[in-house]
């Protein structure tokens, strides 16, 4: 056979027509057409997330051979080729979990002054007598303001060039200070939008702000589409370098920001051309795959990043559908691991301002960790993984319709799920509630381990029913199949327990080593602030039960929401953040905790749960 084959793929009636190289998976043709699988494992085959059943038509596996389906008849999609038509059921593809609720934006007015503005004018236009060029006609009116003359960008020009044939009697320009980008006929003064956006490894967040007002005014969120490529950031950055990998994932995220700022302008009634400036921040991965860079530095030693900084852009670098003369603001990484979601969070929260010692915890797919306050900032990376998104777990998913987000054990269990759909799953903060209540119930020991037989005997009936062992390890049933969305029983395994034993460890680790680097004890930290996807949602009573916060005063603690997102914002409004975005990615001193000479004896001593659990 040749080297291309044609795979017609049919979903609910859509053609998905494709051709494609064999090397191409499913997946991989389903992702091209834009129809987005769970994959935490990056397409390894062991997650098991990205289910497909196949109605008709025949898939292969890697050497051409019918594919074997799994034991419930589905296929893997990462793991098999179409050959032909083939048909499939239809996909389910869960909404984008939410990123938590973005404050009120504080900004004074005496600050409120973006890196891009507009101004009216009214030009006084050449003639036989007084002959200049229309660049001069421009450039001059700011004489009289300012001793420099305004400097026109090559799509300035060509926009006065147009505009001048119709001698209209005013014009707005758009510009960075004196740098003029845009020309608009009459006085567009008041219309003047910008969009500040949070890419996170799991969800993508955009928030439209009106920068005349300076309020937010819509916001939406989508999945992160290269999360077809793994739920880690380790699994992208390997993707990238697969031939095209870069291109591919870049051109997704590009996709994604586009539908979110089409999705805004549809909301608040705009059109495109009304958004002039955009900010972004992310982890270090994110911002490179975003720009087209390699990632691949980031893990090699000595673990560097291409870039930290990376001057204002025109949205036509990134191909991002806003006003051609807005501009691009990435806002910069500290180091390594720690990119500008962590920057704009210090900023959000006012961190490199406060005389507080301060803790910010920033629990998503990843974690940051940054201890300090104007005086000095530390920060670190920690090896979170997704598990707090519902990845990795056996029954886990991100916290969308049907999962299971909160839990109470008494007599019995009770649950409750997200807008009260039919158990699917369990997110991030369903397993922190589960874990609390199942070591306060004496289900689990403090060694993480489930009780033995007869430490159960004083548990009620319906409790001891629930514990069940099965293909040699023990597991907790919260929703048997036929209470289920998806006809399989939702539990908690001892693996389960063991993932997340090593993901509040290395959280609880990263905080206490930049206690012993900054000198000081937990007693003297005066503010914790827990921010994040994951950060948002969590019961913060059941984080302290398992040991997930090293700080025993609950009163100093709260969630705080997207605060990356929200650092974003101010910075849309500010120069003046902008700057201090600037001054905090340089300020902030990187610890790695991978080469600490505490870590690891930390590590394991902090995997053990608390005895008692909630008291």
């Amino acid at each position: 056979m040749g080297k291309e084959i044609t795979s017609q793929i049919i979903i609910g009636g859509q053609n998905l027509i494709a051709v494609k190289n064999r090397a191409w998976t499913l997946m991989d043709i389903l992702t091209d057409a834009g129809v987005f699988l769970e994959s935490v494992c990056g397409g390894k085959g062991t997650c098991g997330k990205c289910k497909v059943r196949v109605l008709s038509g025949q898939v292969t596996d890697g050497k051409g051979n019918p594919a074997e389906p799994e034991n419930d008849g589905s296929y893997l999609a990462c793991r098999v080729y179409p050959l032909g038509q083939v048909i499939l059921a239809d996909i389910t593809q869960r909404g984008a979990t939410a990123k938590g609720e973005i404050g009120r934006i504080h900004i004074s007015l005496e600050d409120r002054a973006p890196i891009l503005s507009k101004s009216a004018v009214r030009p006084t236009y050449p003639t036989l007598a007084q002959n200049y060029s229309l660049q001069e006609m421009i450039s001059n009116i700011n004489e009289g303001r300012s001793k420099e003359k305004l400097d026109l960008h090559i799509t300035a020009l060509r926009d006065m060039a147009l505009l001048a044939q119709t001698r209209i009697e005013s014009y707005t320009l758009i510009h960075l200070d004196n740098h003029v980008t845009a020309v608009e006929a009459g006085d567009t003064f008041s219309v003047l939008y910008g969009v500040a956006f949070d890419i996170g490894s799991t969800t993508v967040a955009g928030i439209l702000m009106d920068m005349t007002r300076g309020e937010a005014v819509a916001a939406a969120a989508e999945t992160n589409p290269q999360a077809t490529y793994g739920a880690d950031v380790i699994s992208r950055i390997k993707a990238a370098e697969k031939p095209e990998g870069l291109k591919q994932l870049a051109d997704l995220i590009r996709h994604c920001l586009n539908d979110l700022i089409h999705r805004l302008c549809f909301i608040r009634g705009i059109r495109i051309q009304d958004i002039y400036l955009v900010t972004i921040v992310g982890n270090s991965t994110m911002e490179h795959l975003l720009m087209g860079i390699s990632p691949t530095s980031l893990t090699i030693p000595p673990y560097v990043q291409a870039f930290k900084t990376i001057a204002p852009l025109p949205p036509q670098e990134l191909s991002l559908d806003i006003n051609p003369g807005g501009r691009v603001i990435l806002i910069p990484n500290i180091a390594s691991f720690v990119g500008a979601d962590t920057t704009a969070a210090i900023l959000a929260m006012d961190q490199d301002l406060t005389p507080k010692l301060t803790l910010l915890i920033d629990l998503g797919t990843n974690g940051e960790i940054v201890l300090g306050n104007r005086e000095r900032m530390i920060v670190t990376s920690t090896a979170a993984g997704p598990a707090f998104e519902g990845a990795q777990l056996s029954c886990g998913m991100r916290a969308t319709d049907g999962a299971i987000d909160d839990i109470s054990i008494q007599e019995d269990v009770l649950i409750r799920t997200i807008n009260a759909q039919k158990p699917a799953g369990i997110c991030g903060s369903g397993i922190i509630k589960a874990l609390a209540e199942m070591v306060r119930r004496g289900l689990i020991t403090p060694s993480g381990r489930f009780a033995e037989s007869s430490q159960m005997l004083q548990l009620p009936p319906e409790l001891r029913s629930r514990i069940r062992e099965k293909e040699g390890q023990r597991e907790f049933v919260l929703a048997s199949a036929e209470e289920s969305a998806n006809g399989s029983d939702i539990v908690i395994t001892q693996g389960d327990v063991r993932e997340l034993q090593l993901v509040k460890s290395s959280i609880c680790t990263g905080s206490q080593i930049l206690m012993q680097a900054f000198g000081v004890n937990q007693e003297d930290i005066e503010q914790v602030f827990i921010a994040g996807a994951f950060g948002s949602f969590v019961d913060l009573d059941s984080a302290l039960a398992i040991g997930l916060i090293p700080i025993q005063e609950r009163n100093k603690i709260r969630s705080v929401g997207n605060a990356a997102g929200e650092g974003a914002a101010r910075a849309l409004l500010s120069h003046k953040h902008i700057q201090r975005c600037q001054a905090i990615a340089e300020k902030a001193e990187f610890v790695e905790l991978a080469n600490h000479p505490q870590f690891q004896k930390s590590f394991i001593n902090n995997l053990a749960f608390p005895k008692g659990g909630i008291t």
